[in-house]
């Protein structure tokens, strides 16, 4: 069904115009309505009242709520392996490395991330395209960029003892991927008191010389 249009401002939320930002105030606005309600029962009208946008104004910018859930998703997997994106010959590649581990674990760590995996896994047998959503935005994202950057990185033979081809540099991804998660996020999700920072970073440390001798 054609979604309805305003016309005139008919429609609009009373405070909209004043937003600089829709799109910000609209994801902000659904993580806070998802982790609240839930993804099935939080609305776009509940979310469009909370941003302080029209529920049309939601739609311009997302097709719907699964498309919604998958940019938040994404956005918090781009902010964290933006370095790796970066041009290779100007990457420390063990520093960016060290970097996106504690970057990491940090992110995984918070509440409001443990929170969406909670609800993620708690709502992935019921609707498993949300599932596959938040891991393709997440951590399939990630691997993916951290394969690119280890396999340009052994191609010019700056960081890693030999050449890679695309099956090894995936497979060293996600297992780098897959230590830097450990037991922390299960200790997190458990309410278990996490390391602290100190230990944290030898642990990511550790990982990253693992990956860099094992490639």
């Amino acid at each position: 069904m054609p979604k309805p249009s305003p016309r005139n401002g008919a429609g609009s939320h009373p405070a909209e115009r004043s937003r600089p930002d829709k799109h910000d105030a609209i994801t902000r606005a659904a993580s806070e309505m998802f982790l609240a309600e839930g993804f099935e029962r939080a609305s776009l009208d509940q979310i469009a009242h909370r941003a302080g946008v029209s529920k049309q104004t939601i739609y311009s910018h997302f097709a719907d709520k699964e498309a919604l859930f998958k940019a938040i998703c994404t956005e918090l997997t781009e902010k964290l392996t933006i370095p790796l994106r970066q041009p290779s010959a100007d990457i420390d590649l063990r520093g960016a490395l060290t970097r996106l581990g504690e970057d990491t674990l940090a992110m995984m760590l918070r509440p409001a991330s443990l929170d969406l995996h909670r609800l993620v896994t708690s709502a992935a047998h019921r609707f498993p395209e949300l599932g596959r959503v938040a891991y393709e935005a997440g951590g399939k994202r990630m691997i993916a960029d951290v394969a690119a950057l280890l396999l340009a990185r052994s191609r010019i033979g700056d960081g890693l003892p030999r050449p890679l081809t695309p099956p090894q540099a995936e497979t060293l991804a996600e297992q780098f991927v897959g230590m830097l998660r450990g037991f922390h996020q299960l200790r997190g999700l458990l309410a278990v008191r996490p390391l602290p920072s100190a230990r944290r970073k030898a642990y990511v440390a550790a990982c990253v010389d693992l990956l860099l001798r094992g490639a």
